[in-house]
């Protein structure tokens, strides 16, 4: 509890207290009154009401502590009073009340009644009539009693007080009022007919209550409807985003930025409850005209053709006749139908104009534009937000209402980061699904590939009848491009490199197809590997890993279908910097397939100019897709055996065949060069007793540690072999032996490092051996046997000197060289 809570806890804790001391004398009334009127107080504690526009209740005892304040003296209506919070407190609760906040409630009403039995008696004295003398207590009685309540609630939410009281206590007062008035009439029905007939203001709480309550149920089950009606409108639209977002998965984050954008632009525009919450629902479902066009264009990494662009222009249509079925009660549908409409009057469906186009509307495609501009599209990469803006504020009073981009100018930083923070932990749509039941139906035949590059080839050939010369430029193409696909059919077998395959086929497609780059994409897991890249404009991208589904080149091989003129500059690893290709480039791109139909990655090839791929070049890249995918497979089976029989398959470094080949290339470097190098033969000592106080597998990972911190201790040019248990071999070119001796100690720190890594603290140390070229010999033979013999005399050295002292944990390295 907050420091002024407890302060004004305690000070109505002492006027409640001081209220009781003061009029502890005045006890002289009637007891058979007070005692009736406490039995009715105590019935009628239990019959609560509920407040309209609050979840608050009332006791309807209140008409009988007014009586108390008529007939009986100070303290007794003081009495009944706190009987009635008491009894309020215990029964029909929900949550059992506290010994501090039945003491507050209690100390809270006794002085409320204080001050309205002294609002009363100094009014009746002073001659004012007993209506409006007992109105005023109860004015005084309701202030004096929600008050306190009030800032004690507020201040415990942290909230405004007089916010909270304003809409949770005001509408006490007029129950207060009426409790008063029914009170007022028992008085004067008691002094005309016996005071026994002032009991009838029992029945008549009773009737109040029950038709209240009626009153109230039909109420309460109009707003529950109200509440079911608009929750099920929420989950319309939920389920309808959801559609959207399975439709195309680049939307959804758009669509909640966009509804915090125009959310809070709303706000500053002062714009009615019913248009926000049309704004608010069409933020979310102005895309869902997109359900009607087809996914290859959505999502097309690329410009779209004019059949293209004509069928996306149906979705605000498509759009807003899905959601007139819906019947909002809020003008949803002008809003999704009009959200492409210009400022100018260029924009579609309907070509409306200036303030003709609904606010909504106007605010939505401002917001709708800035943040696809700033969003990652498949067709360009996202603009910083300043340049997004700059180029939104260029369309002011053309495409955009120029009010409104004013408006968005001067708050979009805060805005982007209330985006931010309210889209962080969202979690997308779950479409990676499974289902294991169910068999595939009957289905029928479709045209081959083939049958349809006939049909093609057909329906041209049909159109070039009528003229002979250009008929006879068809059939001189055609000839070169079949003789071009069997001479690349022929020399794609002969290679067993994936690198010679690529460029042999980059060197047959040049003379059919014009291309500045030609990129060969291998899939890896999630990504695509570039293994093959050639061509004069090949330095505008980089090597890096490419996102499945990402670029053009990641969407073709997640979608398995070509692209022809797409925007080489969305690939993720273009380099803006060069400017060696533009969103006016052209790039072609089809997918490769493995054997059993799974994906094996991309060809893609690039161009500098405007549309300079058409659909005879596509036509031939799916003509030799199937030859060049299946000589890159062997080819690429080929290398992995080859690297399988060259590695050491425990530590993964590479074994004595490798370290052969590369030391008979380094001697013949060597011998043109006449450069020296070092051969380094390194033996683990103790590593027997590592094994037999652990075990083997725990040996094991000491090699693999061991080979990691050995990879790590060497030059790019260098090499580390395993020959065999724990001795591993060196290759240091362009290294003498007086350079290479102070590897040792560097060694040596490895094996500690490693053993480190695993808690071993035995006496791990390394023997080594060195050759240095040509000094120790001229050949591999006469290199290793020099090393070797001089690894073996460091070791039997290591042996003599544990022997003489047991004490080191950790030896020297001991060096022959």
């Amino acid at each position: 509890m907050l420091l002024r809570a407890k302060i004004l806890l305690t000070l109505i804790v002492a006027s409640g207290g001081l209220s009781l001391y003061l009029f502890r004398g005045g006890a002289s009334g009637d007891w058979i009154y007070f005692s009736v009127y406490l039995v009715a107080v105590l019935l009628s504690s239990g019959m609560k009401v509920g407040m309209p526009n609050s979840d608050g209740t009332m006791s309807v005892n209140f008409p009988f502590i007014f009586l108390g304040i008529i007939q009986l003296s100070p303290m007794q209506a003081l009495l009944l009073a706190m009987m009635s919070v008491l009894a309020q407190c215990r029964f029909k609760v929900l949550k059992p009340f506290t010994l501090v906040q039945i003491v507050f409630n209690v100390s809270n009403v006794i002085t409320a009644t204080a001050l309205a039995r002294v609002t009363y008696s100094e009014l009746f004295a002073r001659h004012i009539a007993i209506a409006p003398s007992l109105t005023c207590a109860a004015v005084v009685y309701f202030l004096a009693n929600t008050i306190p309540v009030a800032l004690i609630i507020a201040w415990d939410l942290r909230e405004a007080p007089y916010t909270m009281w304003r809409n949770n206590f005001t509408w006490y007062l007029p129950f207060y009022l009426v409790g008063a008035m029914l009170a007022f009439a028992a008085d004067i029905i008691g002094e005309r007919f016996g005071w026994l007939t002032s009991l009838l203001l029992i029945p008549m709480v009773y009737t109040i209550f029950r038709a209240y309550n009626a009153q109230m149920a039909i109420i309460r089950d109009r707003e529950q409807h109200a509440i079911d009606t608009e929750e099920l409108h929420l989950r319309t639209i939920e389920g309808l985003a959801m559609a959207i977002e399975a439709k195309d998965q680049n939307t959804h984050r758009h669509l909640m930025r966009v509804r915090v954008y125009v959310s809070e632009l709303g706000k500053m525009l002062k714009l009615e409850h019913s248009m926000m919450q049309a704004l608010l629902t069409a933020s979310f479902l102005h895309d869902i005209g997109k359900l009607a066009v087809p996914e290859h264009i959505i999502n097309k990494p690329g410009k779209l053709t004019f059949e293209e662009f004509e069928k996306m222009k149906i979705h605000p249509v498509v759009g807003a006749d899905i959601l007139e079925r819906v019947r909002f009660p809020y003008p949803v549908v002008p809003i999704v139908r009009s959200h492409h409409e210009a400022w100018d009057g260029s924009g579609y469906p309907d070509g409306l104009k200036g303030t003709d186009i609904p606010i909504g509307a106007r605010l939505l495609s401002v917001v709708d534009c800035f943040d696809a501009l700033a969003s990652e599209r498949p067709y360009r990469k996202p603009l910083p937000l300043n340049e997004a803006m700059d180029l939104v504020r260029s369309k002011a009073g053309i495409h955009f209402d120029p009010e409104i981009v004013a408006l968005l100018d001067a708050n979009y930083l805060q805005l982007e980061e209330m985006a931010r923070q309210q889209i962080h932990d969202m979690a997308p749509l779950n479409v990676d699904l499974v289902i294991a039941r169910g068999l595939a139906p009957g289905a029928g035949f479709a045209p081959t590939q083939a049958e349809s590059i006939a049909a093609e080839k057909n329906s041209k050939i049909r159109e070039a009848a009528g003229n002979h010369q250009n008929s006879l430029n068809l059939i001189a193409a055609a000839s070169r491009e079949a003789r071009t696909i069997f001479e690349l059919g022929q020399v794609l077998g002969s290679s067993l490199s994936a690198r010679e395959t690529s460029s042999m086929m980059s060197t047959q497609l040049r003379l059919l197809i014009p291309f500045n780059c030609f990129a060969v994409y291998i899939r890896q897991d999630e990504f695509l590997t570039t293994q093959y890249m050639d061509g004069e404009l090949a330095r505008a991208f980089t090597s890096q890993l490419v996102p499945m589904g990402e670029g053009l080149s990641g969407w073709v091989a997640e979608n398995q279908r070509p692209i022809i003129n797409g925007n080489p500059t969305v690939e993720p690893h273009y380099i803006v910097e060069t400017g060696l290709f533009t969103a006016t480039s052209s790039a072609i791109s089809i997918p490769l397939f493995n054997l059993d139909g799974s994906v094996l990655g991309a060809l893609s090839l690039y161009a500098e100019g405007n549309a300079a791929f058409h659909k005879d070049h596509l036509r031939i890249l799916q003509a030799t897709e199937s030859k060049f995918s299946l000589s890159l497979q062997n080819a690429l089976r080929f290398r992995s055996a080859e690297s399988d029989a060259n590695v050491d398959h425990l530590t993964q470094l590479g074994n004595m065949r490798h370290f052969f080949q590369k030391l008979d290339a380094q001697i013949e470097i060597a011998q043109l060069s006449m450069q020296s190098f070092a051969l380094v033969v390194c033996d683990l000592n103790s590593f027997k007793a590592v094994n037999d106080r652990h075990g083997h597998l725990v040996g094991n990972d000491l090699l693999k540690l061991v080979a990691k911190e050995f990879r790590q201790c060497c030059r790019d040019q260098d090499t580390v072999v395993r020959m065999g248990g724990d001795e591993f071999v060196f290759l240091f070119p362009a290294m003498d032996g007086a350079s290479t001796a102070a590897c040792a100690d560097m060694l040596e720190k490895a094996v500690q490092r490693a053993c480190i890594d695993l808690k071993l603290y035995n006496d791990v140390s390394v023997s080594i051996g060195l050759a240095s070229y040509p000094a120790d010999g001229e050949n591999a033979e006469q290199l290793l046997g020099v090393a070797d013999r001089k690894m073996y005399r460091s070791k039997r050295a290591f042996h003599g000197s544990r022997s003489t002292d047991e004490r080191s944990a950790v030896l020297e390295p001991v060096v022959a060289v």
